[in-house]
């Protein structure tokens, strides 16, 4: 039996039906030979500090920093039951695939399951980028050893160690220095989370502080007998007026160069043509999508990343927590009848 673990539910249903003659069980889908099972995201995570040690428990600083020489790794309470399933059916696994998410959390989430359970056997990785038939099929016919990505799975628990490493020792840090302070709450460092609020903090500071600088930007039409266009003052250093950013704020020196320029003749000693090349946009990743849906609808953030999640389940779209701009290359021929359709939207 070759047993395939899927990252969610929705993509072991999209696998499952590449497969064909789906049969669902509880907990897993049966489809012949093949079985498609699933995680619900993160079925494990890290040990709390007390895990280690039952003094960690009481919050003191002698106990900092906690370095964990192994680190634990936990059920979550919801998962229990699936993560059960999913060792019955290891036992009878001949071959088992890793169908997490393409990226490095997703080759993670499958590979500790399976540590969790000790199993031993042999592991190829499929790599999904799309939920549509036809990229389920390719990739169906196109696994490879589940041991060529252990770079992945190392990079994102590297990532979650240093999660916790940070997070648990400066947050406990913060905290009791708080309390010599007065303060008796909890003040919550994280690796991501601290200078990520830093960068906003401080944008907000700068435009508390901010002080206005006027200058003047002297902008000219000009009549030819080919046309009107707007032409831009451009100062050379030596005009007199300008700051150190090589602003005109000379009030005087303005307006006596417009008084000067005002109603008469000019010549053009020197006039550049180009020819430039601009490659159409890329479709969107994540992140420039983040930006375009905040600019243009207010949408935040995680409201962004539901929604295209969403869309990726549905076979709607890519997968969308990637960086990647580029269209899988089986979605090639397929590009017409999209974009057809969508002009029609």
């Amino acid at each position: 039996m070759r047993l395939f673990i899927a990252e969610k539910p929705s993509l072991g249903r999209a696998i499952a039906a590449g497969l064909g003659n789906a049969e669902k069980r509880n907990g897993y889908i049966e489809c012949g030979q093949n079985v498609v099972t699933w995680c619900f995201g993160h079925l494990l995570e890290m040990g709390k500090p007390e895990s280690y040690d039952e003094k960690y428990k009481v919050w003191k600083k002698e106990d900092l920093p906690i370095l964990p020489n192994a680190f634990n790794a936990s059920v979550r309470k919801e998962s229990a039951a699936q993560l059960k399933i999913i060792g019955q059916l290891l036992r009878d696994a001949e071959l088992v695939v890793n169908a997490g998410d393409p990226d490095r959390e997703g080759q993670l989430l499958v590979d500790e399951v399976l540590e969790y359970h000790n199993y031993a056997g042999s592991c190829e990785r499929i790599w999904l980028a799309a939920l549509d038939d036809r990229s389920v099929k390719k990739a169906l016919a196109s696994m490879a050893d589940n041991n060529d990505y252990t770079g992945l799975r190392d990079a994102a628990r590297a990532r979650s160690q240093a999660d916790w490493l940070v997070g648990m020792n400066c947050t406990r840090a913060m905290t009791l220095k708080g309390r010599d302070a007065g303060n008796q709450g909890v003040l919550s460092l994280g690796r991501v989370q601290t200078p990520t609020l830093a960068l906003v903090v401080n944008r907000d500071l700068v435009i508390e502080n901010f002080k206005p600088h006027p200058y003047f930007t002297l902008h000219v039409e000009i009549l030819h007998e080919a046309g009107s266009f707007i032409g831009t003052f451009q100062p050379f250093d030596t005009q007199k007026g300008l700051d150190d950013q090589g602003r005109l704020i000379n009030p005087d020196e303005a307006y006596r160069i417009k008084k000067e320029v005002s109603g008469q003749a000019g010549k053009i000693i020197e006039a550049v043509t180009e020819k430039k090349k601009k490659n159409p946009p890329l479709p969107h990743c994540l992140s420039s999508l983040q930006k375009a849906a905040s600019s243009k609808l207010g949408m935040g953030a995680k409201k962004v990343l539901d929604l295209a999640q969403a869309l990726y389940e549905k076979k709607l779209t890519t997968y969308p927590r990637s960086d990647c701009r580029y269209l899988p290359e089986e979605q090639f021929d397929e590009a017409g009848n999209v974009l057809a359709v969508l002009a029609n939207v």
